[in-house]
């Protein structure tokens, strides 16, 4: 008896954890970019090391990847193409942050792959 309920208990416990690392987003939702009310902008990544880099780095070594990112306006449309949940970590951050691969429906950039973060997505409302 006492096997059975330290193996639910086990399962419990690692079914919680998975749930908790879950995305706030999935592949092939409808999204829209937007960062904070200071500054609305987006900042999409070439790639997630370099998004992950880039909210670790000091102020030199982030002015020094910004080539390797391009800032699209608040309210660019996206679809998700993935997401990496709790990829991201920074001392700004209270808690890591999910990387999120957005491919652009909208705008003069369409069709782009990019990185951003998952506090930069929100769901698309449908019309």
């Amino acid at each position: 008896m006492r096997k059975a309920c330290a193996f639910l208990i086990v399962c419990l416990t690692l079914g919680s954890a998975t749930a908790l690392a879950d995305c706030r987003v999935h592949r092939g939702e409808h999204v829209v970019l937007y960062s904070t009310t200071d500054d609305p902008s987006v900042l999409m990544w070439d790639s997630r090391a370099r998004l992950r880099e880039y909210h670790s780095a000091s102020f030199d070594v982030a002015q020094a990847m910004l080539p390797h990112a391009v800032l699209v306006s608040p309210g660019t449309h996206g679809d998700v193409v993935t997401c990496l949940p709790g990829y991201v970590v920074s001392p700004l951050f209270a808690s890591p942050d999910d990387a999120v691969g957005v491919t652009l429906s909208s705008g003069p950039l369409k069709g782009t792959v990019r990185w951003v973060l998952g506090s930069d997505v929100r769901p698309r409302h449908k019309n």
